[in-house]
């Protein structure tokens, strides 16, 4: 979760080929799922502690450490060199537009997590997996692409016809729910168009390599080398100016590496938090939990609409604390906290029909209601759109 290049990455370096023979790694983080334990261990880390920790367990296992033989296997090498992105210190500036100037709205294709979920219970806020058009003028900016981007590649080419279509794509995670609408976007197989998707370098290798996997032969009958259009990488280093948009990131609690982005165009903030486990409510609170989660409301400070994960209530998080998703409490917590103008309530669990959101969302309106903070609290559904 550092700056610039996650901790995996920075395995990768400091073991591969051209690494430093002999190095030591102990990954101290303050993700304690099992996943990210074995992804850190898959590229070249020696022990994995979660913090906080005593500085008797740390001094234990440097000295376990340094009487053991180094290992000489490096981990394989990436198996493409990705498009580079500015770098956080080389990014331009968002500039200051005036209000209004373009016209900026949100539109949800899909706001269901973990599985798509169709049915007579889930008509009206929809069934399909996380995927969020947002429209600054004429730049087309998508999050994630969850099985509501099928959706959205229909009414793209009914909008577009014969023009062509160019996109920029940003995707938190690759995680099935997140992913798995992307070989079913229509434009992708269209010549005339041109996308960029952006995120950060994968665990187990290139942000191209994961998607070119995703469409193999034994689970896709079309591989990514054959989508007709212009497809380019994007590893994310810092934010992304569009021009007349500018999207940054921030790394997120969840199991393998996850992030979440905010855009800021035209005057106006749309911040999008999807999957995301407060600190505090996994790790207890402690001085670590406490700045891991004011890191996050700062990055959500003043946005004119705040997207959150709220997948559980109170009771059903009991049963799946470490899971990486947040309750209903924590997201009306940190919109409160953030200053948010509006709160999206987003990545429904599967299980909850329309009648049990119904009434979660009353009882977040009510939360909301309560703390006089101003933040208007709804639920994103299949369809929305929102003008800012």
């Amino acid at each position: 979760m550092m700056p610039r290049m996650h901790g995996y990455e920075f395995c990768e370096h400091l073991k591969g080929p051209e690494g430093i023979k002999g190095v030591r790694i102990i990954v101290a983080s303050s993700k304690p799922f099992a996943t990210d334990k074995a992804q850190a261990e898959a590229v070249g880390a020696d022990a994995y502690l979660v913090k906080p920790y005593t500085p008797a367990a740390l001094l234990g296992k440097v000295r376990e450490l340094l009487s053991q033989a180094p290992s000489e296997s490096p981990p394989p090498a990436n198996e493409t060199a990705p498009a580079p992105a500015p770098a956080a210190g080389q990014a331009q500036e968002a500039l200051p537009v005036t209000r209004g100037q373009l016209p900026l709205y949100v539109h949800f294709w899909g706001t269901r997590g973990s599985c798509p979920a169709p049915g007579a219970a889930t008509t009206r806020y929809g069934g399909n997996t996380a995927c969020t058009e947002v429209r600054v003028g004429e730049t087309l900016i998508i999050l994630d692409c969850g099985s509501g981007m099928r959706e959205l590649g229909s009414a793209l080419l009914r909008e577009y016809g014969e023009r062509p279509i160019t996109g920029h794509i940003f995707v938190g995670h690759t995680h099935w729910d997140h992913i798995q609408g992307f070989p079913f976007f229509a434009p992708l197989y269209n010549p005339r168009n041109s996308f960029t998707l952006y995120s950060v370098h994968g665990a187990h290798g290139s942000l191209e390599s994961v998607f070119r996997g995703s469409m193999a032969s034994d689970y896709f009958p079309i591989p990514l080398k054959n989508l007709a259009c212009k497809l380019r990488f994007t590893e994310m280093t810092g934010p992304v100016d569009l021009g007349s948009a500018q999207v940054s990131f921030a790394h997120l609690n969840h199991p393998g590496i996850c992030i979440g982005f905010r855009i800021d165009a035209q005057g106006r903030s749309v911040t999008y938090l999807s999957d995301h486990e407060r600190f505090a409510r996994l790790n207890g609170e402690d001085d670590n939990s406490r700045r891991n989660d004011a890191r996050m409301t700062e990055f959500a400070r003043g946005s004119d609409l705040l997207i959150r994960e709220a997948q559980y209530t109170q009771e059903e998080y009991s049963a799946r604390r470490g899971w990486g998703h947040s309750t209903f409490d924590d997201a009306v917590l940190e919109a409160l906290n953030a200053g948010a103008k509006k709160l999206a309530i987003f990545h429904h669990d599967p299980d909850h029909t329309d009648d049990m959101m119904d009434g979660y969302i009353r009882y977040c309106r009510g939360l909301a209601q309560k703390a006089a903070g101003g933040t208007d609290c709804f639920a994103a559904r299949d369809g929305l759109r929102i003008e800012l």
